[in-house]
């Protein structure tokens, strides 16, 4: 590898309203660099820095916190690391740091895979792949995981994108969705119980500034198109932005809006995490949304960026 994230996939495209580009990274499958007409669509970080908060970065196969990094299989106690100490979980699956390899690749697409090799927390095989292709409308990530072993294995998977749009100050932005309910959590982020957000405090429907809430948050019972796709939207005062979609497979946005991210000057600024999600946080001890893929079955599901200028 030739830097902190690995070999760098630059893609570009001329879309009706402009010049897409993006750049993937080897390590982690990660959106680190996106963007039209030289605006930034995701927060920048550089090629030789660790993708600072999991900035882009493929998670897999589970999303969000493992209560003490344990689950139980057939009765059996299973450990898998802890990497986030002071809540005693584990983070965002077992790919986060794992160098991809190239499939394919086109100058608008790639498509990585990564394998999960049996671990004592994990012991299971599963291939995953990860495709981003920039297209007339801006961004289309495809999942897919198919099952190795010989046995059902539990399965969940999402992505971490931080985005901006780079025209308008983040924390002007205005985020908005309609998702109708939370995952209420414990002081170590893992799901207690579930609420309604219509008339709550996280009621986003009608949008709410970037800068004026902190949200670190699961929210699910997302209303749906006619393709079946949620939508949440990161825009601009005069209405240009972005609108993130997910298809039903991904049952589960995540949304975070910290005000303390690295910059790549080294300063600090406020942004806004979508995080596309398959399933609950612990959904391995909770069995939330959790996929079971048989032997040789495969899960295929999409989320996107579609770009309004």
């Amino acid at each position: 590898m030739t830097s902190a994230t690995g070999e760098q996939f630059v893609l570009t495209h001329k879309a009706p309203f402009g010049g897409l580009s993006a750049t993937i990274t080897q390590v982690g499958a990660a959106l680190r660099l996106f963007s039209v007409n030289g605006i930034d669509l995701v927060e920048p970080y550089s090629e030789d820095a660790k993708a600072p908060l999991c900035a882009g970065q493929i998670m897999t196969p589970w999303v969000n916190r493992l209560d003490r990094g344990q689950w139980k299989y057939k009765g059996e106690l299973l450990q898998n690391p802890i990497t986030i100490v002071e809540q005693d979980n584990a983070n965002h699956g077992l790919l986060l740091d794992h160098a991809y390899e190239l499939v394919a690749q086109t100058e608008s697409s790639v498509v990585l895979r990564g394998v999960i090799k049996p671990t004592a927390g994990y012991p299971f095989e599963v291939s995953t792949t990860v495709g981003y292709e920039l297209t007339d409308s801006g961004l289309v990530v495809t999942h897919r995981a198919v099952n190795k072993s010989s046995e059902a294995v539990p399965y969940a998977t999402g992505a971490h994108p931080y985005f901006k749009f780079g025209a308008v100050e983040s924390a002007d932005l205005i985020l908005t969705s309609d998702a109708q309910t939370l995952t209420v959590v414990n002081p170590r982020q893992i799901p207690v119980a579930e609420s309604a957000t219509l008339g709550s405090a996280l009621d986003l429907r009608g949008g709410v500034r970037v800068g004026d809430q902190h949200i670190d948050e699961d929210f699910t019972n997302l209303p749906r198109d006619e393709q079946g796709n949620a939508h949440t939207y990161l825009r601009s005062a005069d209405g240009r932005g972005l609108d993130v979609w997910q298809d039903e497979q991904f049952k589960h946005v995540v949304i975070f809006t910290p005000n303390y991210f690295p910059t790549i000057d080294g300063g600090k600024t406020s942004v806004a995490a979508i995080e596309p999600s398959t399933a609950a946080p612990n959904a391995f001890n909770s069995g939330r949304d959790l996929l079971w893929l048989e032997p040789g079955a495969e899960f295929v599901g999409r989320w996107g960026v579609n770009v309004t200028l």
